[in-house]
């Protein structure tokens, strides 16, 4: 009985075909996976409301940004945002000359910058920005940065 033995070429052959296939395969998922992670990237976020304020008579329902990708994420790529409803942002300690910004937010709003919930300033009517550069907002001194939609009566 005689044995056959491939020669190295018909492995390099067969390596080939296989490139031949998984090579488109792999670049279609390359591109997958970056439109996913881009979709994923630029989804508004929905905290769940943790804290109910009440001014004036006026009660909010507050989002709390804990995690620093939530305080990165903020209330970009919200199309709206009811008249009730609003984002707290814990910094986690105090900071001064606080940098606040409206980059990629949709909707105008009011920026209440907090120190042991003593507001330090606001910035009423912070417009959109959708492109870059967008004016930067400072705080004085915050520990915590309240927004809210800019018609409600706050």
């Amino acid at each position: 009985m005689l044995l056959k033995i491939q020669s190295k070429i018909d492995w390099y052959a067969a390596s080939f075909k296989v490139l031949n296939i998984l090579g488109p395969i792999a670049g279609m998922s390359v591109i997958l996976l970056t439109a996913v992670v881009s979709y994923i990237e630029t989804r508004p976020q929905k905290l769940p409301l943790q804290y109910k304020l009440t001014i004036n008579n006026q009660t909010f329902y507050l989002e709390a940004a804990n995690k620093p990708q939530e305080l990165e994420k903020g209330l970009k790529w919200r199309n709206n945002l009811e008249s009730d409803r609003g984002m707290l942002f814990n910094l986690g300690r105090e900071y001064n000359h606080v940098p606040f910004w409206m980059y990629q937010v949709k909707v105008p709003l009011d920026i209440i910058y907090l120190k042991n919930n003593v507001v330090t300033t606001i910035i009423h009517n912070a417009p959109p920005c959708m492109k870059n550069p967008c004016p930067i907002y400072y705080g004085v001194t915050a520990t915590q940065v309240l927004e809210l939609i800019t018609n409600s009566n706050s």
